[in-house]
Order: C-alpha cells, then sequence, then structure tokens
C-alpha cells in the first residue's frame, strides 16, 4: 500500500494555511515547525480542486535543498519549482500550486 502524504488542500478563494497527516498530524505553515517539517522530510501533497500534486525535497549541484512540485496531465510529467526549504511559504505553496493545476488542465487555461 502507497504511503499516505500529509496533504496541504488549497481549493480557490480559500487556501489552508495547515499541512495535515496521518493520525491528526497538524503543522501550520510559515511557522518554525513548518520549517522544521522541511528540514526534516522530503516529500508532502497539495490539493488543489480535486488534483493532487507531489512536493519533493530535492538538492543542488551546489548541495543547497529545495522543493519542486510534480503534476501528470496525462501524458507528461511537469515540474515547478517552489523554492529552497527557507523560502517554500504558503504563498509559494500557493502560486506553484495555482500554476500546475493550469498547465495540468490546458482546457481551463
Amino acid at each position: 500500500m502507497p504511503k499516505l502524504l500529509p496533504v496541504i488542500s488549497l481549493h480557490t478563494g480559500n487556501f489552508s494555511n495547515f499541512l495535515q497527516g496521518p493520525g491528526g498530524t497538524c503543522v501550520e505553515l510559515d511557522t518554525p515547525e513548518w520549517f522544521d517539517y522541511l528540514r526534516k522530510n522530503k516529500s508532502f501533497s497539495v490539493e488543489l480542486n480535486g488534483k493532487r500534486f507531489t512536493a519533493c525535497k530535492k538538492t543542488s549541484i551546489n548541495n543547497f535543498a529545495y522543493w519542486n512540485l510534480k503534476g501528470w496531465d496525462g501524458k507528461i510529467n511537469h515540474h515547478i519549482y517552489i523554492g529552497k526549504s527557507d523560502q517554500t511559504t504558503n504563498e509559494k505553496i500557493q502560486q506553484a500550486a495555482i500554476a500546475m493545476f493550469y498547465r495540468c488542465n490546458p482546457k481551463l487555461a
């Protein structure tokens, strides 16, 4: 069975400010606990209007951690840069999720 990733649920006009995970885990974004979560973990999900995307931590050739949002449109895997770990804020996640939503649903654009 696949691992259930903690998720940030975004709905147009009603953006959540919490990462919710299995077992009642709840982390408020843009807090010290959030940046601690990013430091210790490798992934989480972002859901926007029924589409779920995966945020993954990568390491650059300069050895700094950054976050990337991945989405699938049925043919192509898309990737959008969110930012370095200390820049992965609620606002940046919202921007990346909205951009990914339209990349994966080109008929809506």
